[in-house]
């Protein structure tokens, strides 16, 4: 049986579970059906939270290696790479604000897919790495250029060229996850994380989201710019009017529905 992918929106929070028979694998089936639920949870408009988890006790378990044992020539493996870095690429990109929450087995392309989240939070027995120079192949989805980003290039070229697995509890040490908690609590932990961020203006969250992004992939002044970009941008909102005038007035701001 492939992995499904079970979108289910409650009010500005959509949550994607995967869900199979046996261990969550990315297969191409899995990753166009990935796709089009992203898309339609973009689609709706309320959806400012996007939360990405497993059913059972794998979060993913990687690409399906039965699959991707049958394109062994570079061309097949050009195609199945790309695909999964449009999907994981649309993911981060996404208006949405991503959260992982990773409850078991993350590897591989798994690993990938949360490296691709804007946070990241495990259970403490999660497990969590990079595998794939086992395999004979490297990190193809984007985990050789997110994870350096994340936790620097040395931790991560030990984590990559040993395909050392380490548990939630390491993986937050090395700053690779956000938060860390029990067994069984990863859901909750990410509702509670899902509930902060709805809480300010939704238009200044998405535009810090794209100024983080944004200036990841420039230098320092490149950044700045960015950021003095999107920053002007607020002032020429409704939203910026009503959240400076709740401050000075003392009460809970009413975030207009044009944001």
């Amino acid at each position: 049986m492939a992995t499904e992918v079970e979108l289910k929106i409650d009010g500005s929070i959509a949550t994607f579970t995967f869900v199979s028979e046996k261990a969550n694998v990315l297969s191409a089936a899995t990753l166009e059906v990935l796709s089009r639920q992203v898309a339609a949870a973009e689609a709706n408009k309320q959806v400012r939270v996007g939360i990405f988890t497993g059913g059972g006790p794998t979060f993913l378990a990687g690409a399906d290696i039965k699959e991707l044992a049958g394109l062994l020539t570079p061309s097949s493996g050009l195609r199945v790479g790309r695909l999964g870095k449009a999907v994981l690429n649309a993911i981060a990109g996404s208006p949405m604000v991503s959260i992982a929450a990773i409850n078991g087995v993350c590897v591989g392309g798994g690993c990938e897919l949360a490296l691709a989240c804007d946070l990241r939070i495990a259970t403490v027995s999660a497990k969590i790495g990079l595998p794939e120079v086992g395999l004979g192949v490297i990190p193809g989805w984007g985990g050789t250029q997110r994870l350096p980003r994340l936790i620097g290039s040395a931790r991560a070229k030990e984590l990559i060229l040993t395909g050392q697995v380490i548990t939630g509890e390491a993986a937050a040490s090395v700053g690779l996850v956000n938060q860390v908690v029990p067994d069984g609590d990863v859901m909750a932990a990410a509702l509670v994380m899902a509930n902060r961020i709805l809480g300010p203006g939704p238009a200044a969250v998405r535009a810090a989201k794209t100024a983080i992004d944004r200036g990841l992939n420039r230098d320092l002044a490149g950044g700045l710019e960015v950021e003095n970009e999107l920053f002007s941008q607020c002032f020429g909102r409704a939203e910026a009017m009503e959240g400076l005038n709740a401050f000075l007035q003392k009460r809970p701001a009413k975030w207009p529905q044009e944001a």
